[in-house]
């Protein structure tokens, strides 16, 4: 967004459960919070001003046309599994995304410019950020054209601290501070200790102050600037209030064809670090105990709980599994991705983490299908040592709300 006037009152760090109102919380603010295609900001039917009340509400997220200055909420799509093979789906080992099983996926057509966007940091001054990371997942199978592209971080900037007038943006072009390596999750650190490599959208970076004056600050804005030389040359800079605009742009612009997934949004001040975690299911909870026919006859026993949001007394996430004529016996030791999926006629929770089998350290993933009573639900485990084993239930029952 380009030029908005409308000046917002400073940020206030909340925690948002997902599916309940914003409530306040003291410090410290080290949460995650999970976005969902529901938490979007809700300006209308797209394409929307982005000047709507909707977009500018705490901890809100949306997609965003920056060749149009635009919210458009149908140019991403939030997804279980990046291209290539799927833990979600077949069981085949493969990197996770940084957080939860779920990410935002972006592709460009036609040339546009297409940002994962937010206005939550407006008034945020620069010399106070202490976290400022994204993720990217980069596949070869969505990138023929140039492995070295990767959606890259923006925001409108104000460098002198006391105006709300648009002066364009900083810019954070992964390829300018590290590899982009394909078929991987890349994390980007926007500060890197200070040695995070930035450049300007306006032709010319401004004129500094006195503690780094004149020629030193003034380059051409392609010219990329270490963050600590940007906090010398603008000691009062800030993030734009009003016209905060903060984005990931897949797009620069791009050839048609291009793919790209983003999680793991941290932002953070000395108040501490907030996490965004871009899943497309919410917050529900769902439990299975029973048997089905073990892997090499007999019966196998298997029990599994996924907690659900803000469920004090409940049991945590864990997942057993026993086939005795298969010599397997499972427990999950910690669970590191915890999700629902809800389609027509059934619910679908999926965990991810690691356990002991048989004593022996491995790395599981478990579905669990609960097919509403019309046919029996599924089980599903997969160990990283080997043992595999997906069925209907013979007794018991797999609940999902």
């Amino acid at each position: 967004m380009k030029k908005l006037l409308t000046v917002l009152p400073a940020i206030v760090f909340i925690v948002w459960r997902m599916g309940s109102a914003a409530q306040a919380s003291p410090p410290p603010y080290n949460v995650t919070i999970v976005v969902t295609p529901g938490d979007l900001a809700k300006c209308g039917p797209p394409p929307t001003s982005p000047a709507c009340a909707a977009a500018h509400s705490d901890r809100k997220w949306f997609f965003y046309d920056d060749v149009k200055d635009l919210i458009d909420n149908t140019m991403g799509h939030f997804v279980i599994c990046q291209y290539g093979a799927c833990p979600y789906y077949d069981g085949t080992p493969v990197e996770n995304p940084p957080l939860g099983v779920g990410s935002v996926q972006i592709s460009t057509v036609l040339n546009r410019r297409p940002n994962l966007a937010t206005y939550q940091f407006g008034g945020v001054r620069l010399a106070s950020i202490t976290t400022l990371k994204y993720s990217t997942y980069n596949p070869l199978a969505g990138n023929k054209t140039d492995p070295t592209r990767a959606g890259y971080l923006q925001f409108n900037v104000d460098f002198t601290g006391t105006s709300t007038a648009f002066q364009r943006r900083l810019t954070f072009v992964p390829r300018n501070n590290g590899p982009v390596i394909q078929d991987k999750w890349n994390e980007w650190d926007g500060i890197k200790g200070g040695l995070a490599l930035w450049t300007y959208s306006g032709a010319t970076w401004p004129s500094g102050t006195t503690l780094l004056p004149g020629p030193a600050c003034i380059a051409p804005g392609t010219t990329p600037k270490p963050w600590s030389v940007i906090l010398q040359c603008y000691p009062n800079s800030r993030i734009l209030p009003g016209d905060s605009f903060l984005g990931i742009r897949v797009g620069e612009p791009y050839p048609d064809g291009y793919t790209e997934n983003i999680d793991a949004f941290k932002f953070g001040t000395s108040a501490g670090t907030i996490a965004f975690d871009f899943e497309p299911y919410g917050c529900s909870s769902g439990s299975g105990d029973g048997d089905m026919d073990g892997q090499h006859g007999g019966q196998a026993h298997f029990h599994f709980h996924k907690k659900g949001c803000g469920s004090d007394g409940e049991e945590e996430d864990n997942v057993e599994h026993s086939d005795p004529t298969a010599g397997a016996d499972f427990k999950s030791t910690s669970i590191t991705a915890s999700t629902v999926a809800v389609e027509d006629g059934r619910q679908t929770a999926t965990m991810i983490g690691t356990g002991l089998n048989n004593g022996l350290p491995v790395v599981f993933t478990m579905i669990g299908v609960d097919n509403d009573d019309v046919v029996p639900g599924v089980f599903t485990l997969t160990l990283s040592d080997g043992y595999s084993i997906s069925g209907n239930l013979t007794s018991g029952a797999i609940v999902i709300r």
